[in-house]
């Protein structure tokens, strides 16, 4: 009987399965030390849980206390310091995220387009020498703008085209049709010297019709109307002062917007 204990003993004392039992409860510790440090990003919660966790197994584990792996053998080396500072970013710190990014590549692919398009139209108007009848702005707030001086497209209190600028139009209109995401806003003003005809009775009506006039010339081409406007405003939005006939007749005058809009699916 005494040989048979001697057998399940170690020389402290101690049952021999005691340090199996110990190293057991070791590796289990590791296991849930590293499961827990990386579910929290606190350092002194964790290391007073630790503290904790070492002293409950320490008690369990009495006649073996050399075999418990120290706690700072244990904690993570990593500080969190910087992951916290991270977190707690407000958003004008935080680098920018996916959806501004997105933001600013289509900014950044519409204002290619704009820059493509206009190319593309002040060659057209070049090759027809129609470029001093047509200036063309720079793209703001997302609408492009043309300026046809009234003399070139409209005889003086008419509303009848000038054929010389009907391949004007059809560069819109080809415009319109390579670029389905695009509508257009035309617009018509006239000078301050008021007209009074049995078919125009005002500027109103004169700046008006000359639009529409416009307007149905692309729906016949086959331009959807939903795409289209059309408005006069007679001679309420000068470009300069009407002090000089040169004055005036920058004011007569048949605006072209372009917007982007969304496609019709």
């Amino acid at each position: 009987m005494s040989s048979r204990r001697r057998e399940l003993t170690d020389d402290s004392g101690s049952p021999g399965w005691l340090m199996t039992y110990a190293d057991l409860m070791t590796l289990l510790l590791v296991f849930f030390v590293l499961l827990f440090s990386m579910s929290n990003l606190e350092k002194e919660r964790f290391a007073d849980a630790m503290r904790s966790f070492q002293t409950a197994f320490q008690r369990a584990v009495s006649g073996a206390p050399n075999s418990i792996v120290p706690l700072e053998h244990n904690a993570p080396t990593t500080d969190s310091t910087e992951i916290n500072d991270t977190i707690l970013q407000t958003p004008e710190e935080r680098p920018q995220s996916d959806q501004d990014f997105d933001a600013d590549q289509e900014a950044r692919a519409l204002e290619l387009e704009w820059q493509q398009l206009t190319r593309d139209m002040q060659r057209a108007f070049e090759l027809m020498q129609m470029q001093d009848a047509v200036e063309i702005g720079a793209p703001k707030d997302g609408k492009l703008s043309l300026r046809v001086k009234g003399a070139a497209l409209f005889g003086s209190g008419s509303a009848e085209f000038n054929r010389a600028m009907l391949p004007m139009l059809d560069a819109l209109l080809e415009t319109l049709v390579i670029n389905p995401g695009y509508k257009l806003e035309i617009q018509g003003h006239t000078d301050d010297i008021p007209i009074s005809t049995a078919q125009f009775p005002s500027n109103w009506e004169l700046s008006a019709v000359r639009a529409t006039t416009v307007l149905r010339y692309m729906v016949d081409a086959g331009i959807n109307p939903k795409r289209l406007t059309a408005t006069g405003y007679g001679s309420s939005i000068p470009l300069v002062p009407n002090i000089s006939p040169e004055n005036r007749a920058i004011n007569r005058r048949i605006e072209f917007v372009l917007e982007k809009r969304a496609v019709e699916q």
